[in-house]
């Protein structure tokens, strides 16, 4: 299974942004009082220059719109309509990769979406006089984008028909398809390394996690601080599991199937798999993706073939994940 990264920031949703009159109202924005007009991206601006913007969408074969902002940060509003240029700025994801040393050697570099998952109908957004805001519209069909996949969408401004551009001027759109499954959730529980009586779970639950979309009906178990990887104790100091974390699969009553490890059956260097106990309940109660939704779910960590570590899992649904 190809090593998936995240580079997790702050999340915003670009429907929000759609609120704001002006940047200007918000703390986080820069005083232009005295610098005169500038035009920028707003997601970029919230975000921080080359941060990816995630937009995890649910897997549907109906497109979904992504608004883009373009914003006349200025104290007062044009008073003439102001036309905008964008365009697909695929030097930005060379430059992205490259800054964070992601290769496509060792699967980690992002990329465009295929053509068929997404669409820009029209690279230039006018804003109307008297207004700060206009909008360009992406649209994205998830279900021809692999879950497992790293795509960026980047958009820059290249004209701002005679303003001044903004240092903010580039958005990374960072878009996942993502399945019912997939969110934001408290593990509690427990676990038994078999191997290694040093190794406990003494303070690691409650645990913080996500569950990352993997396919249609997949989702990898993913630690906010370390990625896909389980937290442990190991002595009585926090590590994790070398090349482990569990994917569960679901069938389509959401009951869990089957249970791998994300890092391969069995993993290249710790010979490290994952399989399913069926003596739990593995499965989902309530409706996937709502507050309400439970997951339990038992499974073991092999190693070299032989069983290692029993986990008895329930994980909370808390929200959308960023």
């Amino acid at each position: 299974m190809k090593k998936r990264f995240y580079i997790i920031t702050t999340f915003i949703l670009s429907a929000a942004v759609l609120t704001m009159s002006s940047c200007l109202k918000d703390p986080r924005a820069q005083d232009f009082s005295n610098v005169g007009t500038l035009i920028e991206l707003p997601l970029e601006a919230y975000n921080g220059v080359g941060a990816l913007v995630p937009e995890a969408l649910p897997i549907q074969t109906t497109a979904q719109t992504i608004p883009v902002v373009v914003n006349v940060a200025a104290p007062k509003a044009l008073s003439s309509a102001l036309t905008v240029t964008l365009v697909l700025d695929t030097a930005a994801i060379t430059a992205y990769n490259t800054a964070n040393g992601l290769t496509v050697a060792d699967g980690t570099a992002f990329s465009l979406p295929p053509s068929n998952a997404y669409s820009i109908p029209n690279f230039k957004v006018t804003i109307p006089a008297g207004q700060h805001t206009a909008s360009l519209n992406v649209s994205v069909i998830s279900s021809n984008l692999d879950p497992a996949g790293l795509y960026i969408i980047p958009l820059t401004i290249v004209d701002a028909s005679g303003q001044k551009i903004s240092n903010y001027k580039t958005v990374l759109l960072n878009v996942q398809a993502k399945n019912k499954y997939d969110g934001a959730y408290t593990a509690t529980g427990s676990f038994t390394d078999t191997a290694a009586p040093t190794i406990t779970d003494d303070g690691i639950y409650p645990y913080d996690i996500y569950l990352v979309t993997l396919g249609a009906n997949s989702v990898g178990f993913y630690d906010p601080n370390n990625g896909f990887l389980h937290l442990i104790n190991s002595g009585g100091t926090n590590s994790v599991y070398g090349e482990f974390a569990p994917v569960f699969n679901f069938d389509a009553n959401n009951k869990i199937t089957s249970v791998v490890n994300y890092y391969g059956q069995p993993s290249p260097g710790r010979v490290r798999a994952a399989r399913i106990d069926v003596t739990g309940v593995n499965a989902l109660s309530g409706t996937p993706g709502t507050a309400g939704s439970v997951i339990k779910v038992k499974y073991v960590m092999t190693q070299a073939g032989a069983d290692r570590t029993f986990f008895d899992e329930t994980y909370t649904y808390t929200g959308t994940r960023p």
